[in-house]
């Protein structure tokens, strides 16, 4: 039997090797049968829900509690894997040494041509000299890349997430009291597990919510899914790998969201109350030029 579950809860990890590592979601989903209420999980997946969305399952009639997703065909994949594949036979092919008895059985019966050698070369001093000059200078070139590179880190570490405790204690510096959002932020984003902690202030003038994400992609969906509640006034718009800034103001308000790493801030302000609001984020280390 088939029917329509929601999605109450979602969760994110990373998986695979450090040069190869990707995002997999848990989502949980409710269901209800004869005015039963059952829950489920799925594990692993590719793809980020969020809250109240819909799934279709299909369950046992004789055993309700067992479920399970009905998926859909992901033409994705299925162009990968015929890709795939057909590199792999291709390769096999000629590596079996199928592709040489086929050559062989062509030729079969075939006089040989009669190979000439090259004429022997001698070696070259001068040029074997330049050879090792050229190799030690490439050697150096990169030995001073990487260590320019360090030190580069090192003087300059570049921009860093805050902890909730440092938000917490920047706020109260000035003048405003953080209280402990968690629950209330992972409802209303609809991100569920994926909200590992948040801490927001709301004085009628300011207003911050700051959030941290258990993965640098889950806070990535988040920032990208936010819609500011104005969209027409002066637009600053900076996208980075690390750091992404999106704001809009008007006459009356100035909406920020900001995204560094696995964080999300969010920000709303009266247009009047701007320069305080931009002060705290140079606190914070989340401003952008």
């Amino acid at each position: 039997m088939s029917t329509t579950a929601y999605v109450i809860d979602i969760s994110s990890e990373y998986s695979g090797t450090h040069h190869n590592r990707h995002v997999n979601y848990d989502i949980t989903y409710q269901y209800e049968v004869d005015g039963n209420k059952y829950f489920d999980m799925l594990y692993n997946r590719s793809k980020a829900m969020e809250l109240g969305d819909k799934i279709k399952i299909k369950y046992n009639p004789s055993a309700p509690e067992n479920s399970t997703d009905i998926l859909a065909p992901n033409i994705k994949n299925l162009v990968l894997f015929l890709a795939f594949g057909t590199i792999f036979i291709t390769i096999g092919f000629f590596l079996s040494g199928t592709w040489a008895l086929t050559c062989k059985i062509r030729h079969k019966g075939e006089m040989k041509k009669n190979e000439i050698l090259p004429p022997k070369e001698h070696i070259n001093s001068n040029k074997t000299y330049k050879n090792s000059q050229n190799l030690a200078l490439r050697i150096l070139v990169v030995l001073i890349f990487l260590g320019g590179t360090f030190l580069l880190i090192k003087l300059f570490p570049g921009i860093r997430t805050i902890k909730t405790d440092q938000f917490i204690e920047i706020v109260d510096a000035a003048g405003y009291t953080a209280n402990d959002t968690s629950i209330t932020l992972s409802q209303n984003w609809k991100v569920g597990s994926m909200l590992k902690e948040a801490y927001s202030f709301n004085d009628d003038n300011i207003k911050m919510d700051f959030a941290v994400m258990d993965t640098t992609k889950s806070a990535s969906v988040l920032f990208n899914s936010m819609t500011l509640p104005i969209s027409n006034g002066d637009i600053k718009d900076s996208h980075g790998i690390v750091h992404e800034f999106y704001s809009v103001e008007n006459k009356t308000l100035y909406i920020a969201k900001i995204r560094i790493s696995n964080t999300v801030l969010y920000v709303s302000a009266q247009a009047k109350y701007k320069p305080e609001a931009e002060k705290l984020l140079k606190e914070f280390g989340y401003w952008k030029e």
